[in-house]
C-alpha cells in the first residue's frame, strides 16, 4: 500500500470517529482534574498552617520570630512539593504488559496521549483515532477473561506492539525521521504501523461484539426452548 493511501485512510478514520477532539478533550479533562487535586493539597496545607502554628504557640510552646520564620519556610517547601508531585495518572510503558485487562485500554490511551506531541501530524491524527477506539473497547473488556485468546491478542497489540512501534520511532534522531536512510522513511513507517493498529482495534472490537451477540442469541434460544417445552 502506498504511503499516500495510508495517509488518506488516516484522514478518513479521523473524520469517521472525530478522534482528535475527543481525545484532546479527555487529555484536557485529566489535566484539569490534576490541577484540582494540587489546588486541594495547597488548600489543606494552608489550613493546617493557619490553624496548627497558632495552636502550637498557644497550647504547647511559644515559637518566637525564628520559629515563625522556620514554619513559613517549611510551609512554602511543602506547598512547592504539593504542586510538583504528580496528581494524575502517569503511565510507564514498561508496566503496560502487566496492567489489568479491564483498565489496559485507558492506561494505554493515557500513555499514547503523552507521546502525541512528539509524533508527526498524520501520526497524531491516527493516534487520536486509536485513542477513541481504546475508549470504545474499554466496556467490552470488563467481562472478558484474561486467559481468552481475544484478551491475549488485545494485550499483545496495545501493550506490546503499539508501544514498541512508537518508542522505536522516537529513538530515531529528528533529522532522519522524514527521509530516513536507504529510502526508508520512519515517518511513513510509523503512519503505516499506526494504521494497522487502528484497523486491528476495529476488527477486535467487532469480533468481541459479534461474540457477545452470539451468546445473547444462544441464551435467548435456550430460554425460548425451555419455557415453550414447559408449556
Amino acid at each position: 500500500m502506498r504511503s499516500e493511501d495510508v495517509l488518506a485512510r488516516a484522514e478518513a478514520a479521523l473524520q469517521r470517529h472525530g478522534g482528535q477532539s475527543r481525545l484532546q478533550q479527555r487529555a484536557i479533562r485529566r489535566l484539569v482534574n490534576s490541577g484540582k487535586i494540587k489546588a486541594k493539597r495547597v488548600l489543606w496545607l494552608s489550613l493546617a498552617f493557619l490553624i496548627g502554628v497558632p495552636a502550637f504557640a498557644m497550647l504547647i510552646s511559644p515559637i518566637g520570630i525564628m520559629g515563625f520564620l522556620l514554619s513559613v519556610m517549611l510551609f512554602f517547601g511543602l506547598a512547592l512539593a504539593a504542586v510538583i508531585l504528580p496528581a494524575g495518572l502517569r503511565v510507564d510503558p514498561e508496566r503496560l504488559p502487566t496492567a489489568p485487562l479491564k483498565s489496559l485500554p485507558l492506561t494505554t490511551e493515557v500513555w499514547l496521549a503523552g507521546q502525541r506531541r512528539a509524533l508527526p501530524p498524520p501520526a497524531q491524527r491516527l493516534a487520536d483515532s486509536i485513542g477513541v477506539k481504546l475508549e470504545q473497547l474499554t466496556p467490552q473488556l470488563q467481562a472478558l477473561d484474561e486467559k481468552e485468546p481475544a484478551a491475549l491478542e488485545i494485550r499483545r497489540l496495545i501493550a506490546d506492539e503499539l508501544p514498541e512501534l512508537v518508542n522505536g520511532y522516537l529513538r530515531v534522531p529528528d533529522h532522519l525521521r522524514r527521509d530516513g536512510l536507504n529510502g526508508m522513511s520512519p515517518d511513513k513507517q510509523l503512519v503505516e504501523g499506526l494504521n494497522v493498529v487502528e484497523s486491528e482495534l476495529q476488527r477486535m472490537s467487532e469480533q468481541i461484539a459479534s461474540g457477545d451477540l452470539q451468546r445473547i442469541a444462544t441464551q435467548s434460544r435456550y430460554l425460548e426452548l425451555k419455557y415453550q417445552g414447559m408449556e
